[in-house]
């Protein structure tokens, strides 16, 4: 199998995909079953080793944990877009939005990576585009759920950590009218009812 692995048809793996969500699931994709499901041309021999290199399929051809979750069409663009930046990681690293290049820019990553002449190259980068078709990489990756009674520091499920509430600031002003008198007792007294009452409340 060459490095990044093509198909000359891209409908038939442009239509394979589309109905996985609709198809029953494989025990295993041999040639057998493409058949039955009507790709029986020699073009379309190539799909069960793509959907391998995404990670669709194991070494054996049977679907695997990914192939399952495509299924699930709130989640099929993220979950092709998680496998095609780890399928063509190189090329990822090289270009971060590999999906937004052109045909040119793309032949050229290829080129530097195959021996085939043109027509692999060409077929090449059509298989990527169509790949990223069914991909949607605006969406964040998807986040495995935090299983159950699993501690964080402190020992605390983070789940059941409470809520931090905002101090509350209260601010008073008092504004007192003081009695018109010569004894200065009265406003001893004045100010330690109020330290009394206030102050050291």
């Amino acid at each position: 199998m060459p490095k990044y692995p093509y198909i000359v048809k891209v409908g038939s793996l442009r239509a394979f995909l589309k109905n996985v969500p609709s198809t029953g699931v494989p025990d295993k994709l041999t040639k057998e079953k493409l058949d039955s499901l009507g790709y029986k041309s020699s073009n379309d021999r190539p799909i069960p080793s793509i959907l391998e290199f995404i990670g669709f399929l194991d070494s054996e051809h049977k679907p695997t944990d990914k192939y399952m979750a495509f299924r699930d069409k709130a989640k099929a663009g993220a979950v092709m877009a998680a496998c095609l930046r780890t399928a063509y990681s190189e090329l990822f690293q090289q270009y971060p939005d590999a999906q937004n290049k052109d045909n040119e820019a793309l032949r050229n990553f290829f080129s530097t990576g195959m021996k085939g002449g043109e027509g692999v190259l060409v077929n090449t980068v059509n298989t990527f585009k169509a790949l990223c078709e069914f991909a949607d990489f605006e969406t964040g990756p998807i986040r495995e759920e935090i299983p159950k009674g699993i501690p964080t520091t402190g020992g605390k499920d983070v789940r059941t950590l409470p809520q931090e509430t905002p101090g509350l600031t209260v601010n008073l002003n008092i504004q007192l009218t003081l009695p018109a008198t010569e004894d200065s007792t009265i406003y001893d007294k004045i100010f330690q009812s109020l330290k009394k009452y206030l102050l050291e409340r």
